[in-house]
């Protein structure tokens, strides 16, 4: 079945398909069939979920003119990591607006996004309404500069950056098949919903696949956060061609790996992330996609996971290993 999108502008940045592969020992240390989706691969910059949406949505403000870009996130976004890459790579001219006030010194994400010439901005706050009106305060002034700005959305989760997800779906079934595995579940990190929402929505164009269950790491980005999601999926599946609506009943979240909240490390994403590590060479950062991995070690030492294969979708992030903060909740005195 051949990938839906092809009439939509995008701009070509990830080295696609991701690879797909049997994880052996991190299997036996958990007692279950686990598969890696490695979106977590690419250049140092343009590595993980996000650049997947971004082609889709830069592709479509580069077609509709702009020469600017916004996008708002933390210190340590994965999302602004791989715009100032793309934008990079395309000829744009970046501007990041970051929660709360500069570090002393640029480290992980932040150092990749100066590297790559992004235009760093710290709006003071991390609240996501102040973000998003220190977005539009740009945005302002790069059209009275006489610029062409597209102001992105949180994680560049929108519709069209779902669309990325939904023929990443195509691609998921398509590897499944040629390899003769039976997955019953996929799992990933979820933040702003874009991925997530993708997922669900190729699920439904297709009408097969694994289930697709989310593991929340910040829970503040939307008020009600499965029915954004669930707007979001049902937005890129009719961008594709669907008809109807995608409920919130389709839309499985789970919130119970968050712990203190967002960029707060958990106890078990560390142990998570070190048994990774330790069993297949492997990085995962302690804000996404180890809180992730920690929710699927939890289901298969629980004995909740199908005796068929489960994905683990590397969204990657591991960038933000560097950051001293996160470096010293994960190595510690390890």
């Amino acid at each position: 079945m051949p990938a839906p999108g092809a009439a939509l502008p995008r701009a070509t940045l990830a080295p696609l398909p991701t690879p797909l592969h049997h994880l052996p020992r991190f299997s036996a240390a958990v007692g279950a069939e686990i598969w890696m989706k490695r979106d977590d691969v690419g250049s140092v910059g343009l590595a993980g979920n996000k650049v997947r949406k971004l082609e889709f949505v830069l592709g479509a403000a580069r077609h509709d003119g702009a020469d600017a870009i916004v996008i708002v996130g933390a210190e340590q976004s994965n999302a602004c990591r791989a715009a100032a890459a793309a934008c990079a790579q395309l000829g744009l001219r970046c501007v990041l607006v970051l929660s709360g006030d500069p570090p002393d010194r640029a480290t992980g994400n932040l150092l990749l996004d100066r590297l790559c010439g992004a235009d760093v901005r710290f709006a003071g706050t991390t609240e996501w309404g102040g973000l998003a009106e220190a977005a539009d305060r740009v945005t302002a002034e790069l059209h009275a500069a006489g610029a062409t700005p597209s102001t992105l959305p949180v994680g560049a989760s929108s519709p069209l950056g779902a669309v990325g997800f939904a023929v990443a779906w195509f691609e998921l079934l398509e590897q499944l098949d040629a390899l003769d595995v039976a997955a019953a579940t996929v799992v990933h990190a979820s933040s702003s919903g874009g991925t997530h929402a993708g997922l669900v929505a190729g699920r439904r164009l297709t009408g097969r696949g694994p289930r697709v269950r989310a593991i929340g790491v910040a829970d503040d980005i939307y008020p009600d956060m499965p029915a954004r999601y669930a707007e979001l999926a049902t937005g890129a599946a009719q961008l594709l061609g669907a008809d109807g609506a995608i409920a919130e009943d389709e839309v499985w979240l789970d919130m119970g790996f968050l712990g203190g909240g967002y960029a707060v490390p958990t106890a078990e994403a560390v142990e998570a992330i070190r048994l990774l590590a330790r069993t297949e060479g492997l990085g995962c950062d302690p804000v996404y996609s180890g809180k992730a991995l920690a929710a699927l070690v939890a289901a298969a030492r629980a004995g909740d996971l199908d005796d068929c294969a489960t994905v683990f979708w590397h969204t990657g992030g591991y960038h933000a290993l560097f950051a001293p903060r996160l470096r010293d909740a994960v190595v510690g005195d390890a």
